[in-house]
């Protein structure tokens, strides 16, 4: 039998690079990915157009290679991603965003307070000064938290500007991943890879176990994903970046809520808009960002971290005047 005459086409890799790869009369665009080690993570163009995988390709054809985000984003989203469980929660509230109900927690009139992870010794009133006890009532209702425990108390209460959130923008989570994600300043010599907990945290059933809790009194002021980063993740290279950035995850984050939809459509908080003066646990590895307000907006904000933490930057964080400190295991 007569071999199948073939010919030349030629594709524009993404990364610059031309390739040759001599194909026959019917082959197809699926045959041509399927030749390639980058699978089938890409679309193919020509004219400006994205081929159809069932096309056929003439001779000497030159196409360009892009990346197909969403195929990658589906690839990559089991590998990054725990979204088994519950990764926040909110006190009292309720189990879909369609049920109205939720406990409304009571802050205290403002007083233009600034401090962040602030230790105090969770259970003991005398252990926090008393310009703050008007978060007594927040604070004790960190519902998985242990008495005798040094936590980190951040109260911010400003004004914020039109177009402007309060906290940190863009997604992230709260643990850094590795010292390497540092200011050299900060990372551990001797080339060793650490991975930092903020917080940790776990959920049995409804039961929490350390991580974080906050609260704001603006609606629409943050949005929390209901997933995390997988712990064996937090180490590799690009996959948390700068300070616990995970921006670049956001296609992966939005496939994930499509998922979930999807296959448990009786739940709806795969993401939300957290409601003003409800109380939210979230892990170390939850995650969220503070949104931009739609109006000049004061706003104040609560936040406990419980004990599980690798590090205290003392040059951005408020030392306790009562002369409570981290324990010694806490760099």
């Amino acid at each position: 039998m007569a071999e199948k005459a073939t010919f030349p086409i030629y594709i524009r890799h993404f990364d610059g690079s031309q390739r040759a790869f001599d194909i026959t009369l019917t082959d197809t665009v699926k045959d041509v990915k399927e030749m390639m080690e980058e699978g089938d993570m890409f679309d193919l163009i020509y004219a400006g157009a994205e081929l159809d995988d069932k096309q056929t390709l003439e001779p000497n054809m030159e196409l360009e290679m892009v990346v197909d985000r969403q195929k990658l984003a589906e690839s990559r989203a089991d590998e990054i991603f725990d979204y088994e469980g519950s990764s926040f929660w909110e006190y009292g509230g309720a189990t879909t965003e369609s049920e109205r109900g939720y406990v409304e927690m009571e802050f205290p009139p403002p007083t233009d307070i600034n401090i962040n992870m602030m230790p105090f010794v969770f259970g003991d009133k005398n252990s926090i000064p008393s310009e703050y006890h008007g978060y007594l009532p927040l604070i004790e209702s960190c519902w998985g938290l242990k008495g005798g425990q040094i936590c980190y108390l951040t109260i911010q209460e400003s004004l914020v500007k039109k177009d402007t959130s309060q906290r940190r923008a863009g997604l992230h989570i709260e643990t850094p991943g590795s010292f390497e994600n540092l200011h050299p300043k900060h990372r551990l010599g001797g080339g060793r890879s650490r991975v930092i907990a903020w917080g940790n945290g776990a959920m049995t059933g409804r039961f929490c176990f350390g991580g974080i809790y906050m609260s704001s009194t603006v609606s629409d002021s943050c949005r929390v994903f209901n997933c995390r980063i997988r712990e064996d993740k937090l180490t590799e290279p690009g996959i948390v970046r700068s300070h616990g950035d995970v921006s670049h995850l956001e296609p992966e984050l939005k496939l994930i809520c499509e998922h979930r939809k999807k296959y448990a459509p009786f739940v709806d908080n795969h993401v939300i808009n957290m409601r003003p003066k409800a109380l939210y646990w979230i892990t170390d590895r939850t995650p969220h960002e503070s949104l931009p307000l739609a109006e000049d907006t004061y706003r104040q904000y609560f936040r406990v971290v419980s004990p599980s933490i690798s590090v205290w930057f003392a040059d951005h964080s408020t030392a306790n005047p009562l002369g409570i400190v981290p324990p010694s295991d806490v760099i």
